[in-house]
């Protein structure tokens, strides 16, 4: 579990920023959902990890906090390690210990504004048009190479036994297994110290003193050798290495055979064998874009991987041959398989930012979609995985994330909270000895107070607002609070306040009592509004839009956080000050 993420001196976040603290308990293989307004930090985040190079954050100079490229742009990863320990991971401009536990990869938009300038008789005409560049799915393309293995020769070296040794030609085919292998490549290099050499030795020794057939000599290592192997530090963590991968032993002593061999060939000649290594995983890697890209070759001739000017691109389709819509899914699963090729470690972090936002409902279930099954890819593999979606579009009032076990956080910190006798109250609104006055007096402008003490108390409501002036009092205290910009106020109150004033607005506007009256029987504020202005009152348009924010307030659903990130919205804050 991630603990808390903080971010120093990048873009928008600066030495005492509070929006740069992400204390959240973000949970692994589950999708987390970043919500916060535009101008809070979400890019900030982004930005900070896409800077996280292997050994410090590269800042680019317009990324530092407030231009000031002489400040230390710093990173802080606070997690449970694998002892139920809570440990902090540090990355600046000079070092970086996040990368020795997690590897991270960054999902944004691949999008700019790209302009064109013409000259037509004489005149210089300039356009503009959106672009997507190819997409770096590799940024060198390794030299070819190949392992230098020979079963023959590692079988002369063993001696009299050695026809004992498994052929692990099919294991340097297994890019998988390489792949993985190369997060293991010092304990290969220790394999060759003196003292486990001599180990190694000794049991090669003991083991040509045996006779008999192979699959003897394999029983009789289970049997006798088995331990002293296990016991043999970093030897023991690449068979363990050859048994995650189940390569089709069928004796442990051959996780332990194939291992040495493995050190041997890697101390023969260590960088043959990295360069090896690195064109497998590059192999590797090209035949998975291969597979997923010839889902679109149908539709979409041009979206496949290509070698091009030293590294491995692809290429967005012409603008015309797709929507807008197909651009961003296409650049989207392409920078997901990167992802997932490049997310090795037994922890990694993917931060997709605000890619979501923009999707229509089809697209955006199609890329959920690709998501989840990387989630289930990386479990199954027991891996901690944590996909973290940053967005501005709140899951409590847009349905476009649909995932099963989201977690959704809220990065806005606020002290604004909801009085616990509001919150029974509005639970308990549908009661039948108050439903009707509380809709009437106590959510809706109702000029003329009620006293409805007696059924208070009998639901155990806060006595004093059984009269509706009390409970009038309070919501527009808290309503005064909030337009004077205090830090501590109710949402749910004001929303409240905000939609009286509004239909108090559009009562007082109207000429007669007769009218007045008809006004008040209407059910439902836009009914209200809708009814002043069928008799000519001018209702200002950002009364209806306003009804987004109060309308959800009226309700208890649990989306505190949720009002609160809506009224703390600059835009908003200034609609609802307008209102008179």
């Amino acid at each position: 579990m991630i603990k808390k993420i903080t971010i120093t001196n990048i873009k928008g976040i600066g030495e005492n920023t509070v929006n740069g603290i992400y204390e959240f308990d973000v949970p692994k293989n589950k999708p987390s959902i970043f919500v916060a307004p535009n101008g809070f930090g979400k890019s900030s985040l982004a930005t900070a990890f896409k800077s996280l190079k292997s050994s410090k954050i590269e800042l680019h100079k317009d990324d530092f906090h407030q231009g000031k490229d002489d400040i230390v742009p710093r990173i802080e990863v606070t997690y449970l390690d694998d002892n139920g320990d809570i440990s902090v991971l540090r990355a600046n401009d000079t070092t970086n210990e996040i990368n020795n536990v997690f590897d991270y990869f960054v999902i944004n938009n691949q999008v700019f504004a790209k302009a064109k300038k013409s000259r037509i008789g004489g005149h210089v005409i300039a356009s503009a048009s959106l672009e997507t560049p190819p997409i770096v799915l590799s940024s060198s393309i390794p030299e070819k190479s190949e392992f230098n293995y020979s079963i023959a020769n590692h079988r002369n070296k063993i001696g009299r036994n050695g026809k004992v040794l498994p052929n692990i030609s099919s294991i340097y085919k297994n890019g998988k297994f390489i792949a993985e292998l190369n997060n293991h490549l010092v304990y290969l290099e220790r394999v060759s110290g003196q003292r486990i050499q001599e180990k190694i030795n000794s049991f090669i020794q003991r083991l040509n003193e045996q006779n008999g057939s192979r699959s003897k000599l394999l029983d009789w290592i289970d049997e006798n050798e088995l331990e002293f192997l296990e016991g043999t530090n970093n030897l023991s963590n690449i068979a363990a290495l050859c048994v995650s991968f189940d390569l089709g032993f069928t004796n442990s002593a051959e996780n332990h055979l194939a291992a040495i061999q493995l050190a041997l060939d890697f101390n023969e000649n260590p960088l043959d064998f990295k360069k090896a290594v690195r064109r497998s995983i590059y192999d590797l890697g090209k035949s998975s874009y291969d597979r997923l890209f010839n889902d679109f070759n149908s539709s979409w001739k041009e979206f496949k991987p290509k070698e091009k000017d030293g590294k491995l691109v692809v290429e967005m389709p012409k603008v015309h041959q797709i929507s807008n819509g197909q651009r961003d899914v296409m650049c989207f699963i392409a920078l997901l398989k990167k992802a997932e090729l490049n997310l090795t470690k037994k922890r990694s972090i993917l931060i997709i930012d605000e890619v979501f936002d923009y999707l229509d409902d089809a697209n955006l279930i199609a890329v959920q979609y690709y998501v989840t099954q990387l989630i289930a890819k990386f479990k199954d593999e027991g891996k901690m995985f944590y996909p973290i979606i940053l967005t501005h579009l709140d899951p409590s009032y847009f349905r476009n994330y649909t995932f099963s076990d989201q977690k959704v956080f809220y990065l806005e910190k606020r002290e604004a909270k909801i009085n616990s006798h509001l919150k029974k109250l509005l639970v308990n609104r549908e009661k039948p000895e108050i439903e009707s006055a509380v809709s009437k007096y106590y959510l809706h402008y109702e000029p003329q107070p009620i006293n409805v003490r007696q059924e208070f108390e009998t639901l155990d409501l806060k006595p004093t607002w059984g009269d509706s002036s009390v409970f009038d009092q309070y919501v527009f205290s808290e309503f005064e609070k909030y337009m004077a910009n205090e830090s501590v106020y109710d949402p749910f109150a004001v929303c409240c306040a905000l939609r009286k004033k509004i239909e108090k607005y559009a009562y007082e506007r109207l000429d007669s009592e007769y009218l007045k009256a008809e006004f008040l029987d209407k059910h439902k504020t836009p009914n209200k509004l809708k009814f002043s202005e069928s008799k000519g009152i001018v209702i200002p348009e950002s009364f209806y839009l306003l009804g987004i924010i109060y309308n959800d307030g009226m309700h208890w659903k649990n989306n505190e956080a949720a009002i609160s990130g809506k009224l703390e919205n600059m835009i908003i804050k200034k609609m609802i000050k307008d209102v008179k």
